[in-house]
């Protein structure tokens, strides 16, 4: 499944958007919960699923601004995440890593960390819906092996990580690092980064693995 991401586009109308994802070729779409949708606001998220519905486009993920931390009311905070996703039909929630790089992560800052994605896990798992953590640099999941260090001390079937290319490594290195993710991935995010190695390694061995486009087009 090709996704169309509306993260990158703050300034366009959401209807708008939807036509944009059918010129681009995708046959799913992804909203944020910031902009073209509020967490919490269900009535506004099933106008949304339906105008998807309209359009042809599978509702595929909702991008939380959610990012993983010390936080004492995880449920509070969280559910509304939930709430909008579930009326979205969204199949997954994408959220952001412990804005800590993992060369810097203890075990307290890991353990902490996995805890709270089990939590977060946990309420997903009720609406049958998978958590995606995002591999970020200068975050918990800049390296393939903290990306899998965390989701394993988690330990949740729902839950797996979103793959993008780090600018500031080489085209081998991040080929490399989404091959060591293959058993970890929920998604892969095409961004300006996104090189033809990518696409060949995704169409012949992860055929199934949804591509987010963030530029808004296929290349």
């Amino acid at each position: 499944m090709v996704v169309f991401s509306m993260i990158q586009y703050p300034n366009i109308p959401t209807k708008d958007l939807l036509a944009l994802a059918g010129e681009a070729g995708a046959t799913g779409i992804e909203w944020d919960d910031v902009v073209h949708l509020h967490a919490g606001h269900t009535q506004e998220a099933t106008g949304a699923y339906w105008d998807a519905v309209r359009a042809n486009l599978t509702p595929a993920s909702l991008l939380s601004h959610y990012a993983l931390g010390s936080k004492r009311d995880i449920q509070e905070l969280f559910m509304p995440v939930m709430d909008c996703a579930f009326a979205l039909h969204a199949q997954s929630v994408r959220i952001l890593p412990t804005p800590v790089p993992s060369a810097e992560g203890t075990y307290a800052i890991f353990n902490t960390s996995a805890q709270e994605l089990r939590t977060i896990c946990d309420m997903a798992n009720i609406f049958d819906m998978e958590i995606q953590i995002i591999c970020q640099p200068g975050t918990l999941t800049d390296t393939p092996e903290s990306t899998r260090r965390l989701i394993k001390m988690a330990n949740c079937r729902n839950c797996s990580c979103s793959w993008q290319p780090d600018p500031s490594i080489s085209d081998q290195d991040n080929l490399k690092n989404l091959q060591s993710l293959k058993d970890y991935l929920g998604s892969v995010v095409k961004n300006a980064r996104w090189k033809k190695e990518y696409g060949s390694y995704m169409e012949n061995t992860l055929p199934n693995i949804p591509i987010i486009l963030e530029t808004g087009r296929i290349s």
